[in-house]
């Protein structure tokens, strides 16, 4: 069997590239939970300093709540981090938050947030984009329902 120098270069270099390749992916995994811890600390803390270091300014929250009336609520990044006030909920210590990161491709990832609140139970869809070499939360689609 006869096998060419430039098959066997070939091989060699794309061999060389897959670490590197998921080495990225890791990074930028590791990058996603990083902005996510962040963020679950805005909401622990009530800091808007956090949300606004993770949040676009430009960036876009979305939700429909029946509790909250028949209307989509609809705020930018920056009115979104402006209602953290520094006065974590009432109830912040019952409240629980758990998230997964559910995709990621090249610049955008996709984290789904599970919220279990005294009384309300909801979920979170939140999408960060990467530019400039920096993860952001460009939105926040959300639902949620009363526990019975």
């Amino acid at each position: 069997m006869k096998v060419s120098i430039r098959s066997v270069g070939l091989a060699a270099s794309l061999f060389l590239l897959l670490p590197t390749s998921a080495m990225a992916q890791s990074t930028d995994r590791e990058a996603v939970d990083k902005v996510m811890q962040t963020f679950m600390r805005a909401y622990i803390t009530a800091d808007n300093t956090l949300a606004k270091d993770v949040f676009r300014a430009d960036g876009v929250m979305i939700g429909y709540s029946e509790a909250r009336g028949s209307a989509l609520q609809m705020r930018t990044g920056e009115q979104f981090a402006e209602g953290f006030n520094g006065k974590p909920a009432a109830n912040e210590t019952q409240r629980k938050r758990r998230y997964e990161i559910v995709d990621m491709a090249t610049n955008l990832a996709a984290v789904r947030v599970m919220l279990d609140y005294p009384g309300w139970d909801g979920v979170d869809y939140v999408v960060l984009l990467k530019t400039d070499g920096q993860w952001k939360i460009m939105s926040k689609s959300w639902t949620g329902q009363i526990k019975p």
